[in-house]
């Protein structure tokens, strides 16, 4: 029970406030009682010795029996012990002893103040009865003249006795009070102390982070309304915390689903946190974080920038281009300081611009690639026009001849002007949406475009094989476009296949796909060239760049752009010297007759 400090304060504290004054009270009063009965004993024991003393001056000039029998009897009557002393101190008569027996009386104390006072009192051990008694003294006067002292004294063993009992009383009373006190005060402590235990471990339970723990106290008292702010407090920290854990939630899934990687530096630049994008850009494990600097993705750059911006405390931004795998990667890094439990940490932001370098990189390649495409045809027309006008033009073949280049170069270079107008065209949204498509029977289709280009294959003697599906496969499509698909995969197998080559064109069905085939003998790409051959104005090999009509490049990127257009995929696979293959696939139109 008392193991508590406080119900140990409390119950030493109120047995001192309960017994410390019961102790005080009943030690004043017995001391009180027993002054107030020896005051009473001397005032009469006074009276009494003056009654003697009125009578006794006779005993001191002469001794009689007779008279002597006088105080015996006053003596035997009252119980008092009568004593006359003259002024020399020697005892002339004593009720309860032979006084010429006894010692002489002149340093008794009462004597001395009777003798110089007019009244003496004491109590003290008598020697001659072998108890304590009451001394009163006062003086025994004749005419005038001191004849000696009159004393009267009273035993006050009767008095002691009520005084021993009395103590033993109290005494007994005040244990037996000290008793019931601290019983009283244990099982009052605790009923004060129960609810304090009770509160602090419901503020254990809080401390341990049971935020739903509330403290039901019905004490009607400070105590309850203490624990009545504790419960508000606790639940205005529940939703603080519940509000935090949501945004921090809320954060972690910014963080985690951002386009942009983030990571957490401290002073020395080793990682401290990264969200999602930036474990799986970087490769950041679990065992990385909290051991290994920045430095390790391969640029000691974003280290000794994230140190200047935390010696600065100023925001950093660097342009940042690495190599991750196989690809290159460019970045802009944004570096912001701050001060989180008074540790300096910089956040780094990687906000990846690779998509829009390689953007740039492209257009400043197909600038310069147009350019040049349209540089080439330009400079033989401005040379050739240059020689007629310097001719004389008496040699109607040669300028025919020269006529010649300049139309084919003319025509070269509105065929790369046309096509590249029509992939701006193609590339608005809003031409995109006016693009009307319908169902094509691909059989049909392509027996169309077979008719079309037939008299350019007999041009070098090449012929079709083709292999279509006896099914009727229905795809939806703008007529003209896919039309254009074809004739400008089959222009470029004519082109790069040899005389009476063979080129194969087959249509078949692959679930709920239609797979076309364009096949061809020629020359072939080369494997490392295959990935770029729809890049615009790429060549592999300048055996492919011109023949009789050069190639400018554009053609193959149109034809993947509008296959694309109408959901549709297509791929390349081609062995040097061995013949090329494309492969395209459309969705299938479920309903046929719509």
């Amino acid at each position: 029970m008392l193991k508590s400090s406080i119900s140990r304060r409390l119950t030493i504290y109120s047995l001192v406030l309960i017994i410390l004054p019961l102790l005080i009270c009943s030690i004043y009063m017995v001391d009180y009682f027993y002054k107030i009965n020896i005051q009473d004993k001397t005032s009469s024991l006074e009276n009494q010795a003056k009654t003697v003393a009125a009578i006794s001056h006779i005993y001191f000039e002469k001794k009689d029996n007779a008279d002597m029998s006088l105080l015996q009897a006053i003596s035997s009557d009252t119980g008092l012990r009568i004593t006359l002393v003259n002024t020399s101190g020697e005892v002339v008569y004593d009720s309860s002893h032979d006084s010429e027996s006894m010692d002489n009386h002149e340093d008794r104390p009462e004597i001395q103040n009777a003798l110089h006072t007019g009244i003496g009192s004491s109590i003290r051990h008598s020697d001659t009865l072998q108890k304590n008694l009451l001394y009163v003294a006062v003086p025994v006067y004749d005419n005038g003249v001191l004849l000696g002292v009159s004393r009267t004294s009273l035993s006050i063993t009767p008095l002691e006795k009520s005084y021993d009992s009395m103590r033993n009383n109290i005494l007994f009373i005040f244990f037996a009070v000290t008793i019931i006190a601290i019983s009283i005060g244990m099982i009052l402590t605790r009923r004060f102390t129960n609810p304090i235990k009770q509160m602090t471990l419901d503020a254990q339970k809080i401390i341990n982070g049971d935020l739903s723990t509330r403290m039901r106290i019905n004490t009607a008292d400070e105590l309850e309304f203490l624990a009545a702010a504790i419960n508000k407090l606790t639940s205005r920290l529940l939703r603080k915390i519940n509000d935090s854990q949501a945004k921090a939630h809320t954060l972690s899934l910014i963080l985690d689903n951002m386009d942009n990687a983030v990571i957490l530096l401290n002073e020395n630049g080793l990682i401290t946190e990264a969200n999602k994008q930036a474990k799986d850009m970087f490769k950041i494990t679990p065992d990385i974080i909290k051991t290994y600097s920045i430095n390790f993705i391969g640029n000691t750059v974003i280290s000794d920038t994230a140190k200047t911006c935390a010696q600065e405390n100023k925001n950093k931004k660097i342009t940042l281009r690495i190599k991750l795998g196989a690809t290159e990667k460019t970045f802009i890094v944004f570096f912001a300081p701050f001060t989180s439990e008074t540790k300096q940490s910089i956040v780094c932001v990687f906000h990846d611009i690779s998509l829009m370098q390689e953007i740039t990189d492209r257009q400043n390649i197909f600038v310069a690639n147009a350019a040049h495409e349209l540089s080439t045809p330009l400079t033989s027309i401005k040379g050739f026009s240059e020689t007629l006008l310097d001719s004389d033009l008496t040699e109607a073949e040669t300028s025919r001849h020269f006529l010649k280049i300049i139309y084919e170069e003319s025509c070269r270079m509105q065929y790369l002007v046309k096509n590249l107008l029509q992939l701006a065209k193609l590339n608005s949204n809003d031409y995109k949406k006016q693009v009307a498509t319908t169902n094509i029977d691909c059989t049909d289709a392509l027996k169309k475009i077979i008719k079309t280009m037939t008299p350019f294959l007999e041009q070098k003697g090449q012929f079709f094989e083709t292999n279509f599906s006896s099914e009727n496969l229905v795809i939806k499509a703008n007529p003209d476009l896919f039309t254009q698909i074809f004739i400008n995969l089959i222009e470029n197998a004519v082109k790069y296949s040899p005389d009476k080559g063979k080129l194969l064109l087959a249509c078949s069905r692959d679930k709920d796909k239609a797979v076309f085939t364009i096949k061809d003998n020629g020359v072939g790409i080369a494997k490392t060239d295959i990935p770029f051959i729809f890049d615009r104005f790429y060549r592999s090999d300048k055996s492919r760049a011109r023949q009789d009509i050069g190639g400018s490049g554009i053609g193959l990127s149109l034809v993947k752009f509008l296959v694309e257009l109408f959901s549709g995929k297509i791929f390349a696979s081609s062995e040097l010297n061995k013949g090329t293959t494309f492969t395209i696939i459309f969705p299938l139109q479920r309903n046929i007759d719509s």
